[in-house]
């Protein structure tokens, strides 16, 4: 894409941390619920994911859309989850069932471990005897690469149907993949985005960035106009479920708090080209971080009709700019839900420094 090499020359020019920061944007993923060993590790989003039946389940996808996840997905029945006839008139539910350990680009797997609030394994291990007690019409074989090197897209490149891992205690550890070197299979698919949602993404985040207060110190005037305009063109004609593109950018709190300068919407404090030329540090609270309206670890994963795919947390309508000490204050609040509590906050706070109670 032309508009994306122009963006990739300009940030070279800036610094070298910008660079990276904005490579990282779609480069990299964090691990999610995906367990160490499996987990691929500075990977692109738009590779093979791992989705737990649980999520499936709460956000009611079906194996066609679950099917949108372009370079691969592979469904996780947890613990109790395969053995559970709750679900035994669930047609996706029965498929997936079917599909273990299959080279389809949705398939699944039976996996043992703590899931939150199960923090000593109870529940892991107690779901794991149960099932060795079974009678099952296929055998367990934990998955694994088919070769040394593969590629981070598509289900035929590995094989296998199980995993565990569980510890906690006195008991036993219980690990299939003890005496297997780490597979590095999966990235998370709450972290998911194909490539014309990376593509969104990142021109998203970069059309924030040029709205920095002291860009046209770095960017020649004549050239910031240019980019932002051809940033604008091509926003304008991305729509989502959620929202345009462009209309999502003008409207949020990032540019419309400081009438169209970039400002960290928690600190409400303008943000300056070099904040992003620091290399990240998740101590440093002053880096720049990648910013979720609707926080990733709430799990929604959305089939935008508007486009006909899946779309995650990576969403661009669900991303912004701010600095780490706001990411971590923002907690896994939406903007609208933490901006509600601080006037909350005030409100109590006036209430007590006006009081005799001082």
């Amino acid at each position: 894409m032309l508009l994306k090499s122009k963006i990739r020359k300009l940030l070279k020019s800036i610094g070298p941390e910008i660079s990276e920061k904005f490579s990282n944007i779609n480069g990299k993923t964090a691990k999610g619920d995906v367990p160490d060993s499996l987990f691929q590790r500075r990977t692109s989003r738009k590779n093979r994911v791992l989705i737990s039946w649980k999520t499936v389940k709460k956000n009611k996808l079906n194996i066609q859309q679950l099917n949108t996840f372009e370079n691969g997905v592979c469904v996780e029945f947890v613990n109790g989850d395969y053995l559970n006839n709750s679900f035994a008139n669930n047609k996706v539910f029965l498929e997936l069932r079917k599909r273990l350990g299959s080279d389809q680009n949705v398939t699944s797997i039976i996996s043992f471990r703590a899931e939150d609030g199960d923090s000593g394994a109870n529940v892991a291990r107690r779901s794991y005897e149960k099932f060795i007690k079974a009678n099952h019409s296929f055998s367990i074989e934990p998955i694994q690469r088919k070769q040394k090197k593969i590629p981070g897209k598509g289900n035929e490149h590995w094989k296998g149907n199980f995993f565990s891992l569980i510890k906690g205690g006195k008991q036993n550890t219980i690990d299939s993949h003890a005496k297997l070197a780490d597979q590095i299979l999966f990235n998370p698919a709450i972290e998911y985005a194909n490539q014309q949602v990376c593509d969104d993404l990142y021109i998203t985040l970069f059309y924030f960035f040029v709205h920095c207060h002291d860009a046209k110190n770095y960017i020649h005037p004549k050239e910031l106009a240019l980019i932002k305009k051809d940033c604008e063109s091509y926003l304008k004609t991305r729509d989502y479920d959620d929202n345009n593109l462009y209309d999502y950018c003008i409207n949020h709190p990032c540019l419309s708090f400081s009438k169209g300068n970039l400002v960290d919407p928690i600190e409400v404090d303008k943000l300056n080209v070099q904040d992003f030329n620091v290399p990240w540090s998740f101590d440093d609270s002053k880096c720049i971080a990648i910013c979720h309206n609707e926080a990733a670890n709430k799990n929604v994963l959305k089939f935008d009709s508007s486009n006909n795919y899946i779309v995650s947390a990576a969403r661009p309508t669900n991303m912004f700019w701010s600095k780490q000490s706001s990411n971590m204050i923002q907690q896994s609040y939406t903007l609208k839900e933490f901006f509600q509590l601080e006037e909350d906050r005030v409100k109590r706070r006036r209430k007590i420094l006006s009081s005799d109670y001082i």
